[in-house]
């Protein structure tokens, strides 16, 4: 008996014996056969030819389904001794899948691809298989890959932290064990690399996987002021510039801002109007850039500012930190940063006073970004789509998989990316 030609690939090295279709069931039956010019016994696992036979195994895989009806493959595999490994091993089957003795390749690649763009349990779902092996599945396709993945060279990469889990994973666990530390490559848009933990240790394994000469490469590092990222960084990347993120350091000064309105809302007469005007349910009304506002949201503060020079003020030193990041170099923003300290010294506002002489101190750091005008607002756009990854599976006890999930789906871990050319890559395996 033949197999129809679109299946005759799929069981190279034997022959058909004999088909059953079970209708009622909706499955098929293949009975292979080891074909008679296959005359070596190699081994599965280090390609040695073996001898000296030591029994054999009945096997029954899974394959592609065919017009709606589940396949089976059903063959003796036999087992013989590997003189290199020194034990018995079962001989190699070429369709048999790298992540499980229970499924042909093609059929393994499918439903791999499957956990690419859709949960786990609707893919099992869809399939009719069970969603355990769903899981095992695809965490053993995702360690397949990740034996064969380089981190591809880099110039500038951004650096961000994701919060992984709520509970500790083991006594004494800190906080910052918590977080994932997750570095993408500017040029590319793509997740290189996931390390477990937000302190140095996390940045300090990339950096020791790419190798020393490969940090000399790296020009620019994006990221929040999370001290280790910063230390990290300066030891092993020599030639690297730290651009502290834009929005980050906005952050920062928007917290101080509110904080001087709260001080400056405590300080009107209860029950006034200045009060009702000032309190916290408008408190973005007080942060939102002049420009952007409506109409209504413009008289709501001019009633303000005519009854209060205090707020005039504040209002004055928010605008003219938000043009800060629009100068055209380093010079020309020391120059607005310096006029903005001098009305927060001459208002007195506290809040922003600290704020101004922590950022003061880091204007080595914060000037660099005026060189290379880069942001680390892509890793916040992949944190978006790391939350939405934990969101869609309930959350993951596995933090290996959970690695592993976020590099399939926001780098290279996946099948649009399997055959992709790192010729040029590090030559360091991971």
């Amino acid at each position: 008996m033949g197999l129809p030609r679109f299946l005759t690939a799929a069981v190279e090295g034997f022959d058909v014996v004999d088909m059953k279709e079970w209708l009622s069931d909706g499955k098929i039956e293949i009975y292979l056969e080891r074909s008679t010019d296959r005359k070596d016994f190699l081994c599965y696992r280090c390609g040695t030819t073996m001898s000296k036979a030591r029994g054999k195994h009945r096997m029954k895989i899974e394959g592609m389904p065919v017009f709606g009806f589940k396949t089976y493959f059903i063959f003796w595999r036999h087992k013989k001794h590997c003189p290199e490994c020194g034990k018995a091993r079962s001989e190699e089957v070429s369709f048999l899948a790298e992540e499980t003795p229970h499924l042909t390749k093609e059929y393994a690649w499918w439903l791999g691809r499957l956990c690419e763009i859709a949960a786990i349990t609707r893919a099992a779902e869809l399939v009719d298989q069970n969603a355990m092996t769903m899981y095992r599945l695809d965490l053993a396709r995702m360690r397949l890959m990740l034996q064969r993945y380089k981190i591809p060279p880099v110039r500038r990469i951004s650096v961000d932290e994701v919060y992984a889990r709520k509970k500790p994973k083991y006594r004494g666990e800190s906080r910052n064990d918590r977080f994932f530390t997750v570095i993408s490559d500017l040029d590319t848009h793509r997740v290189i690399w996931v390390s477990e933990s937000r302190s140095r240790k996390g940045l300090d394994e990339f950096y020791q996987l790419i190798g020393e000469d490969a940090c000399k490469l790296i020009e620019v590092v994006a990221m929040d002021q999370h001290d280790d990222f910063a230390v990290s960084t300066r030891d092993n990347c020599p030639n690297a510039s730290v651009v502290w993120d834009r929005f980050h350091l906005m952050q920062n000064f928007e917290k101080a801002v509110n904080e001087v309105r709260k001080d400056l809302h405590n300080e009107q007469e209860g029950g006034s109007e200045m009060r009702r005007l000032t309190r916290g349910k408008f408190r973005f009304l007080f942060l939102k850039k002049a420009s952007k506002r409506d109409d209504e949201e413009r008289k709501h503060l001019d009633d303000v500012l005519k009854e209060n020079d205090r707020f005039v003020r504040l209002e004055l030193i928010k605008e003219r930190m938000l043009s800060l990041f629009v100068e055209p170099d380093e010079k020309a923003a020391r120059k607005v940063f310096e006029e903005v300290g001098d009305w927060i010294w001459q208002a007195g506002f506290e809040p922003l006073m600290r704020w101004y002489t922590e950022l003061d101190k880091g204007w080595d750091t914060l000037k660099n970004y005026f060189k290379h005008r880069v942001t680390s607002a892509l890793s916040e756009g992949q944190n978006n789509v790391i939350k939405m990854l934990k969101r869609r599976a309930f959350g993951y006890r596995n933090m290996t998989y959970f690695r592993l999930k976020i590099m399939q789906l926001c780098g290279y871990l996946n099948s649009r990316f399997i055959n992709i050319d790192f010729s040029s890559t590090y030559t360091k395996k991971l």
